[in-house]
């Protein structure tokens, strides 16, 4: 009996003890529920691509109650821009926390992770990735070996230390030969030489560069048969009348040609209804001289030398020559070529009858380009063999470019000191029938008006010589080598192959002002460079003189353009200074890189 009163007593103190803990037994979960997950810092940061970012990226993890959770897994992953997290999974702390370290990807733009806990919807953190400081800059050319005269546009590339590519940056750029090789602020080459150069782009404080060979246009010329275009102990029309400067030839209003190639006192032209055969027009000289026998007429002996025809006007550039025939010192009463004291100038003409006459507006204002300084004779008497010259010489032909600015070039002597001042000037001009329109290179400009020093009462300043060749005889725009080509006589023997050579050379420019170094057209005999005549390949056994280019396919007005198969003409004298011929043959060009 005592004993069962025991039991009764241990179960009725276990089932308090049941009550007290909740009863129901196995019915009831006692573990904590998560109900969210919430940002509790780093989101919507901004830094540098490839960098972690400030602020730790964190969550909070909290029961239906708003307790914290201890020991929680959160899954951190990557779903945008790259980069990383470091750790990728990490365990809420006693506050309910989790967190990780996030590096950006290296691309600027937007960036995303996730933070994940079992059974709940994930967390999105969102940062901005932006490109980093200048780290490198690369410099780049569309071609690495541009040809002598090519303008070549460089870019220069900014980018971080990831590669990213800074958009928006300025380079400053330099050329280590700015003489041969100027970089425009914009990276614009200009290619004025030939030979390595290195440009450089630099952009907060990082320099990089490009190396770039200027190659020079190579081209092989050959010659064909020869053909006598006048012979002037046949064709012309008095015993002065010679071929005394370089052939020209203008297509007239009635497509017929004429061909410019005479002599002073008395200039006459010949005529054709194509190039093959030319008659010497004798009614009449197309231009007199005035043989006035002051310096300050600008009217002595006169060539025409250039013409441009404008429809019904054709417009000329006159070779000017007064030669002293009043001083002691030089050769009284002979006002010609042969007078040793020699002053030159440039002067206009225009004819509006198909050139049959040639007529100027009255002096000065008909000149062009007077010689710098007033006419002083020497003091002494010169030399047999030697000239006391000084001025303007010999333009060339007229070319318009595409600027619309109409081109010629000269020859200058500013001085007597013949030896030290000789150079050749560009000209242009807009208007062909105002001689004072012309403006000569100044060497930064065409800014040069060239006064009379008679009239200012002042020498009037020397143009800048352009360099190359020594007088530009006659020049064209060839289409096959897409440059203007000139040809002239060599100033004495040039190096070619190692070989002192005379002859005719050719120059090459796209700018007409910086021209490659000349290369030989033909070797020939001028009259102050002699060639051997039994060596292969000498022009002409005799002198020869007044070069010219002129394709008889160019459809323009006054054959500004030729293509790979031009004529070349020039002057032959035949032993006799009177006894001249204008010859031509035919050339073909060949570009060789």
């Amino acid at each position: 009996m005592r004993f069962q009163i025991f039991r009764a007593l241990v179960v009725g103190l276990a089932s308090l003890a049941l009550a007290a803990c909740g009863g129901g037994g196995g019915d009831h979960d006692t573990s904590p529920t998560m109900s969210s997950v919430t940002i509790a810092s780093g989101n919507n940061q901004t830094a540098t691509a490839g960098s972690a970012l400030p602020t730790a990226l964190s969550v909070s993890v909290r029961d239906s109650s708003g307790r914290a959770i201890v020991g929680v897994a959160v899954v951190w992953t990557v779903v945008a821009g790259g980069g990383s997290v470091t750790p990728a999974t990490s365990t809420t702390d006693s506050g309910g926390l989790a967190a990780t370290t996030w590096t950006l990807g290296g691309a600027p733009g937007a960036n995303r992770v996730t933070a994940t806990v079992a059974g709940i919807t994930p967390v999105t953190f969102d940062a901005m990735a932006v490109a980093g400081a200048t780290a490198s800059v690369t410099v780049t050319s569309p071609t690495l070996s541009p040809y002598e005269g090519d303008t070549v546009q460089l870019t220069a590339v900014a980018k971080d230390a990831y590669g990213n590519v800074l958009p928006g940056k300025t380079a400053a750029w330099t050329s280590s030969k700015p003489e041969l090789a100027p970089v425009s602020p914009t990276g614009l080459l200009q290619t004025w030489g030939t030979g390595p150069v290195d440009v450089t782009a630099s952009i907060d404080d990082v320099k990089g560069s490009v190396t770039l060979t200027l190659t020079p246009i190579l081209v092989t010329v050959s010659l064909g048969a020869k053909e006598v275009v006048m012979h002037a102990m046949t064709d012309r029309c008095e015993e002065l009348d010679v071929p005394d400067g370089p052939a020209r030839f203008v297509r007239a209003e009635d497509g017929s040609l004429v061909m410019f190639s005479g002599n002073a006192p008395r200039y006459y032209v010949s005529r054709g209804t194509g190039f093959g055969k030319f008659t010497r027009d004798c009614s009449r000289p197309a231009l007199a001289s005035a043989d006035r026998r002051t310096a300050d007429s600008y009217e002595n002996w006169e060539w025409v030398w250039s013409v441009y025809r404008e429809g019904g006007s054709w417009h000329v550039l006159v070779h000017n020559e007064f030669h002293d025939a009043i001083a002691a010192t030089c050769q009284p009463g002979n006002p010609s070529p042969g007078n040793p004291c020699w002053y030159n100038s440039v002067t206009y003409a225009v004819s509006t009858d198909g050139a049959r006459t040639f007529t100027k507006p009255l002096a000065p204002a008909h000149v062009v380009a007077p010689a710098p300084n007033v006419w002083v004779p020497p003091s002494s008497p010169p030399p047999a063999d030697q000239l006391v010259v000084e001025g303007y010489f010999n333009p060339s032909n007229i070319v318009r470019a595409n600027d619309g600015y109409y081109y010629s070039f000269m020859m200058a002597i500013p001085t007597q000191a013949l030896d030290t001042t000789m150079g050749v000037c560009i000209l242009r001009s807009t208007t062909l029938g105002d001689p004072t329109s012309w403006r000569a290179w100044d060497g930064t400009g065409f800014n040069l008006r060239m006064a009379s020093p008679y009239v200012t009462g002042v020498p009037t300043p020397v143009c800048a010589s352009v360099g190359g060749l020594m007088v530009h005889s006659h020049f064209v725009y060839d289409t096959y080598l897409e440059r203007y080509l000139s040809v002239a006589p060599s100033p004495g023997p040039l190096d070619v192959n190692g070989r002192a050579t005379c002859g005719f050379f050719y120059a090459l420019s796209a700018d007409l002002i910086h021209w490659s170094a000349p290369g030989l057209l033909v070797e020939a005999s001028l009259g102050w460079c002699a060639a051997d005549p039994s060596r292969p390949g000498v022009l002409e056994p005799v002198l020869v003189a007044y070069p010219s280019i002129v394709d008889h396919l160019d459809t323009t007005v006054n054959f500004e353009n030729a293509g790979r198969t031009p004529y070349f003409y020039y002057v032959r004298v035949n032993g006799d200074n009177l006894d001249r011929d204008v010859v031509r043959v035919p050339l073909t060009l060949t570009r060789t890189n």
